[in-house]
């Protein structure tokens, strides 16, 4: 049996895959090295084994934070340990899992847009140049996180409507205090900014939203997308939560800087496991 991976700094997909057919899928925390430590590690993978019992020949592990090779080896090793009876382990980034996806072996531009944000030029084989993947501080333009960022900038610095300030705490219970402790002192503060992307979607058509849409995806495409050789030759495919839920302002921002978009595409996994029949 083979095991494909698919994570994000949110969630982790898995799939287990016999004769190119899914005999047991499982969703479970985001596993990025980063940001958790090797116990907190196996206790997820320890709920895998508990959902997959089946022996394991073959585990492919995509994920974000996984860029550096000792980052991509101290995975390596925890799977292993795990994971015992596979003769096959490799861990690669998430975007390689997305570019594998949704370009298979043709060559393209390929973003993803989930909790954060990245892009890369694909040769169908191999990633050969990327940009983004900075972090909601420094980066991650047109992700969750930075439009929640964005969206709680103008709640509590009153440049919201109060109708939608009050809908906003209606639904989220918001207090100043409450935010900048999520912020600024508990774990995971990018998926805490990413929970107001459903927000951002149910009210997209306010001016005060679709200006902040249109600012992200925009300097999306121009800080990652653009900087990418061929970006307006080659085909631009697009993964993750936000891509999907924001098809259509990622297209009107991608035609007027004159960006082909091809294909738009939540989960990457169904292309994963094409790519490794």
């Amino acid at each position: 049996m083979k095991i494909l991976v698919d994570s994000g700094a949110t969630k982790a997909n898995w799939a287990a895959v016999h004769d190119g057919r899914i005999v047991h899928q499982l969703q479970t925390q985001g596993i990025s090295p980063y940001f958790l430590s090797d116990e907190g590690i196996v206790d997820v993978l320890r709920e895998v084994k508990r959902s997959i019992p089946e022996p394991v020949q073959e585990l492919h592990f995509y994920s974000t934070g996984c860029k550096a090779e000792e980052q991509r080896r101290r995975m390596n090793q925890l799977l292993r340990l795990m994971f015992q009876e596979a003769t096959t382990v490799n861990v690669e980034t998430d975007l390689l899992a997305a570019a594998r996806s949704m370009a298979q072996r043709e060559a393209g531009i390929v973003c993803i847009l989930g909790t954060g944000s990245n892009a890369c030029r694909y040769d169908g084989s191999q990633i050969v140049e990327t940009a983004g993947g900075l972090g909601f501080i420094l980066g991650d333009e047109g992700s969750g996180a930075a439009i929640g960022k964005d969206l709680i900038r103008s709640f509590l610095n009153l440049e919201m409507p109060e109708n939608l300030r009050e809908e906003l705490n209606e639904q989220y219970h918001l207090t100043r205090d409450n935010i900048l402790q999520s912020v600024y002192q508990l774990p995971y503060p990018n998926r805490f900014l990413a929970t107001f992307a459903p927000f951002a979607h149910e009210n997209r058509q306010e001016p005060i939203i679709k200006d902040l849409l249109d600012r992200q995806f925009n300097l999306f495409l121009k800080r990652c997308v653009l900087l990418l050789e061929d970006s307006q030759h080659l085909p631009i495919h697009f993964v993750g939560s936000i891509a999907q839920y924001f098809q259509e302002e990622i297209k009107r921002n991608a035609e007027t800087l004159g960006l082909h978009v091809a294909k738009i595409q939540q989960d990457p996994m169904l292309g994963l496991i094409q790519y490794h029949e």
